[in-house]
């Protein structure tokens, strides 16, 4: 059967998971592969996002995996996108990340697994390092952030406070207003609530007519994902991170997630002060949040490029 959300380039996977739940998998193969790149993708959007990424890595020989996260895309089948149920939930998105890598070591093998992970994906794939310091044997993160654990533990109070007073599924304006509301105001005139993803207007109208893209999360789910920011950056959780790992830090620096630039030159001076991870940092001048999507698209894929090749 076709699937209009499917790639003709990629094939569609479905892992089993121990509760039941299905990780939906678009996987991008190559013949002798030079490594496998796993695409994490970011917070309201799916992996479909990334097909045009995969294109451009099968050509130049790395294999491609990207998964659809629990509460989002091709995982949600019977519930509202962004809401919180027995399958859709936190703990399942980063439960699934070992179960996926699980399945990519039986099937390459010996073969190099390097994470490339954008906004909320960097965040999930930092918690995944930590936990399985020997998974992968490079990270790249895109449009991530340095949070104070103070700051959001303070946070996850609030949400959880939205959770008595509007329900687990409940969408709080205020919660919104913190993030991707905060967001839609840093660009003005504002043509879209999403002008802060990229100056390409090609792709934010993509984006905005995209039915997988752009929902609202529940507050539970905020809550959760809250909690697991505080935990990631406490330093001894950093210590956690292998030592020598290649990690490779690239946003805008008019990326009001990275704090324009700031909050990624903060994370890159925790991971020097903390681990022993060697770290490469890249920011755009006036590029935004979706920095493999922008204007600078090219020059951006090609800089990922030319780091990936050192690494594998």
């Amino acid at each position: 059967m076709n699937n209009p959300n499917l790639s003709p380039d990629a094939t569609l996977l479905y892992l089993p998971t121990p509760d039941g739940h299905k990780i939906p998998v678009r996987h991008w193969p190559v013949s002798k592969p030079r490594a496998v790149i796993h695409l994490v993708h970011g917070m309201a959007e799916h992996s479909g996002n990334y097909d045009d990424i995969a294109a451009f890595l099968n050509q130049y020989g790395y294999a491609v995996l990207a998964h659809d996260h629990r509460c989002h895309g091709l995982a949600v089948a019977d519930t509202p996108l962004g809401n919180v149920s027995r399958h859709q939930h936190w703990q399942g998105i980063l439960q699934d990340m070992a179960l996926l890598h699980n399945w990519i070591k039986a099937t390459y093998q010996k073969t190099s697994v390097i994470i490339v992970a954008h906004s909320m994906g960097s965040f999930i794939s930092q918690a995944f390092i930590q936990a399985h310091p020997k998974a992968i044997q490079a990270l790249a993160l895109s449009g991530s952030d340095y949070l104070a654990p103070w700051f959001t533990k303070s946070s996850v109070k609030l949400a959880a406070l939205e959770c008595v007073r509007q329900g687990s599924n409940g969408r709080s304006p205020i919660i919104h207003a913190l993030g991707f509301g905060k967001f839609a105001k840093t660009f003005k005139p504002q043509r879209t609530d999403f002008d802060w993803l990229s100056r390409d207007s090609h792709f934010v109208d993509k984006y905005v007519a995209d039915p997988l893209c752009g929902f609202k999360l529940a507050n539970s789910y905020w809550r959760d994902f809250l909690s697991t920011l505080a935990t990631i950056y406490q330093p001894k959780n950093m210590a956690k991170t292998s030592d020598g790992l290649p990690i490779y830090l690239f946003a805008g620096r008019a990326d009001p997630v990275g704090h324009m630039g700031k909050g990624v030159q903060k994370l890159a001076a925790m991971y020097q002060k903390h681990t022993k991870a060697v770290l490469s940092l890249k920011l755009y001048p006036e590029a935004r949040h979706a920095i493999l999507h922008e204007s600078n698209a090219n020059e951006v894929r090609y800089d990922l490029l030319s780091w990936l090749m050192t690494v594998s």
